[in-house]
Formats: structure tokens, sequence, C-alpha cells
């Protein structure tokens, strides 16, 4: 049963359909990887958090082996002139932990890699790829395939952002690895550059979908497989069915 302090913290989301009080009771029993502390990262985090995942028996993962520079903070608004020089996850855990002290932070001060990404998703209900180059998107990908978790997946680039939730048994939608062979995927934003609210953007569309599914694992009002893509400065948003390749090696 939710206490009167999660009553009254959590009060407006337990007031949506979408979360109710079942709803909140497995946010707080859920198990989340957050890989990538950036600007993706770090805002997607500080939702979650604020919604109380992981308050209970469940918890948050925070991982990313880089520190703090000044040029993050044009994007990563969890950080502040304060943090230069600290490891990002370091910071992150400390910054919210002001938000919700309840909720069970662990971190992991490394870069996310095919030799230690089994063991980080071991018990989790889902990850968030919030990384910024597509070879680590990939062994992401195949780690999420492997083992059955649902993978949320945002980027961003220049003035548009894009989105894609990939089951974690794909059936009638193809994987990461499926769209980096159909589609041409945008360069990261160390090359082209990013605008600050388009990151926010991004972010703000993978923490809601990850709130869904967790607050309803079994039923999850989301769409699998569906691939977003949208121009801030223009206003339109562009979605396409990500099929399923079938010489794709790690969904197939």
């Amino acid at each position: 049963m939710l206490s009167r302090e999660d009553i009254a913290r959590y009060s407006r989301q337990l007031l949506l359909s979408e979360i109710n009080e079942e709803g909140q009771q497995n946010l707080a029993d859920a198990h989340v990887v957050i890989i990538g502390l950036g600007g993706l990262g770090c805002l997607a985090a500080h939702y979650l958090v604020g919604a109380g995942v992981g308050s209970r028996a469940g918890s948050i993962t925070l991982v990313d082996g880089d520190t703090v520079e000044i040029s993050n903070l044009q994007r990563q608004i969890a950080y502040n002139e304060m943090h230069l020089g600290e490891l990002k996850a370091n910071a992150l855990q400390g910054e919210l932990s002001k938000v919700n002290a309840a909720v069970n932070l662990n971190v992991k001060c490394l870069f996310a890699d095919s030799k230690n990404l089994a063991a980080m998703m071991a018990q989790a209900t889902c990850v968030l790829d919030c990384t910024d180059n597509i070879m680590t998107r990939k062994q992401i990908n195949a780690a999420c395939v492997k083992n059955h978790v649902p993978l949320f997946i945002a980027a961003a680039s220049g003035c548009s952002w894009q989105a894609i939730n990939i089951a974690g048994k794909p059936q009638n939608s193809g994987c990461y690895a499926c769209l980096v062979e159909q589609m041409s995927i945008p360069e990261t934003c160390m090359t082209k550059g990013i605008l600050g609210p388009v990151v926010g953007m991004a972010a703000c569309h993978q923490a809601t979908q990850v709130l869904m599914y967790l607050a309803n694992a079994q039923n999850p009002n989301i769409q699998w497989g569906k691939y977003l893509v949208s121009d801030a400065v223009q206003a339109t948003m562009q979605s396409f069915h990500l099929p399923p390749s079938p010489q794709c090696e790690i969904c197939q």
C-alpha cells in the first residue's frame, strides 16, 4: 500500500488512469538502467526519479564513464559549473537524491560495452539508451534482445530528434540493428551540433514512454517498433513502422 507521503508526493500522477495506485507501486518496484547521462539521460532520469521509479523494491542504475565539461552545460541541465570535472554518474546521483531520497540509485562510472552490459541488465525491467554513438547503441540493442529486456532509445541531432521503443522479444517489428540497416541514422551532436531544448524534447518523450510501460508492463499503452522523427523548428513529426530485417543477426 502507498504511504501518506507517497500519496502526497505522487498525487498528480495518481489521478491519471494510466498510473493509478497499482501503477505507482509498479513504478516503485521497477529496476531501470539508464545508459548515457548527457542531455538525454540526465533529464530522463530526473523525471523517472520524480515519478518514484525504484523507490521501493526497485532501483535506477546510472551508467556513464564521462566527466562534466563546460560544453555540456548548454543542454545537460542536471549539471552546473560546480560539477565541472566530476564524473557525471556521481554528480547526477547527488542531484537526483535531492529530488527524491526514497529512490534507490546505483552508480556505474564506466562506459557500457559488450563485456559489461549483460551484468548491468541482469535484473532490469527496462533499459534507456541515451548514448550518442551508433556502435554503443548496437551493443546495447544486442544485449537487450538477447536478454529479452525492453529497450527505449532516443537521440537528437541538429534541430531534430528521434525515438523508438523495442520490445524485449521483437516479433512484428525490428530492433535497432534492423533500423541501422534499413534507414539513414543521423550523425551525433558531436559532429552536427545540437540545440539544447531539442534534446529535452527527446528525453521527455523517452521518459513518458518508459513510465507508461512500467506502470502497466502487462498491457502498456505504447507502440513497439514505431520510429519517430521530429523537426523541432518546423513543428513536424513523422513516424514509420520498423519491419524486422530477414537478414538481422540480432533479432531473427
